[in-house]
């Protein structure tokens, strides 16, 4: 009886570390999704700061 209790508390460690696994993928999709829209933020205000910058007539800023 031991034995098939052992495997049933082995199952269900299992499964804890499943369901584990998958909050942190769901957690690490929202911080992609996070990354990727403060990328696009970036490169936005780094966009308008260039055009910014081209107005007042201090040409174009060094490329980085």
């Amino acid at each position: 009886m031991s034995l098939v209790t052992d495997l049933l508390d082995r199952l269900s460690g299992v499964a804890a570390l499943k369901e584990k696994i998958a909050q942190q993928d769901r957690v690490l999709e929202g911080m992609q999704r996070l990354l990727i829209e403060q990328a696009r933020d970036v490169a936005e205000l780094k966009g308008s700061l260039r055009a910014l910058l081209a107005l007042r007539g201090g040409g174009p800023p060094a490329v980085r």
